[in-house]
């Protein structure tokens, strides 16, 4: 078993306005401007876009990933309309590799989502069996040739999605993916390598991560949703 250091992630958001309020609007109620009840659900999810090199589960000829964890201090939703305030989730350890996948349900008047702020720190209240204290990422699995691996990181990272042109993401739901294929090129190292590991896994990370419409709402990245609508940076 090898210890090194790792990250990688990966987001579901799907809007869904009450149908009674619908049916309001309809019949002579409010506008739809009125209508300010809702929510967007945010799923977590994984993908591999190069799964020959990194796969989520089974080997296809690289790495295979078992278990992926991320600890965040913080999730935060930024709608596009003026004076609407910011939407900050509570501290959370995510289950990349899950079934059915973790989710969070947010109420809000607000679907134009301009940017989201995903804040990946270690975080006390994250503690989660088999997690190494201190990780605010931690994954298991096996490389090309069977042996097992473990990879983790105690760093702290912000990572903020939002268009080119600052307007609306557009259609929801929306999936906020973390692409292992690119996290994990050309990794893991030697164990006597841990330091230049975790700095090939940090450098690699903004690149795996990026914004993606979910048109089908189904959580997973389908053959016609492979553009971006949001490519992660560095937040300052």
């Amino acid at each position: 078993m090898r210890a090194l250091n790792f990250r990688r992630l990966g987001f579901v958001v799907r809007a869904a306005a009450a149908s009674a309020l619908v049916m309001t609007a309809a019949c002579g109620g409010p506008a739809v401007g009125d209508l300010d009840q809702g929510e967007v659900l945010i799923t977590v999810a994984g993908v591999a876009g190069k799964p020959e090199v990194a796969a989520i589960g089974d080997s296809q000829g690289g790495l295979s990933v078992a278990r992926a964890f991320v600890s965040t201090s913080a999730m935060t939703v930024i709608p596009c309309r003026s004076g609407a305030g910011e939407i900050e989730l509570d501290p959370r350890g995510y289950e990349l590799i899950s079934d059915p996948p973790m989710s969070e349900r947010i109420s809000t008047a607000v679907y134009e989502l301009c940017g989201l702020r995903l804040s990946i720190e270690p975080v006390a209240e994250n503690a989660t069996d088999g997690v190494p204290d201190g990780a605010s990422v931690y994954f298991e699995g096996q490389d090309a040739d069977g042996a097992d691996f473990t990879l983790q990181s105690d760093v702290g990272t912000v990572l903020l999605f939002e268009t080119d042109d600052g307007s609306s993401f557009g259609d929801l739901p929306l999936l906020l993916g973390f692409d292992v294929s690119s996290w994990l090129a050309g990794l893991p190292l030697a164990d006597d390598t841990a330091n230049e590991s975790a700095m090939q896994l940090d450098s690699q990370l903004v690149d795996a991560a990026a914004l993606y419409v979910d048109s089908n709402g189904n959580g997973a990245l389908d053959d016609d949703e492979q553009t971006p609508v949001a490519h992660a940076t560095l937040a300052r």
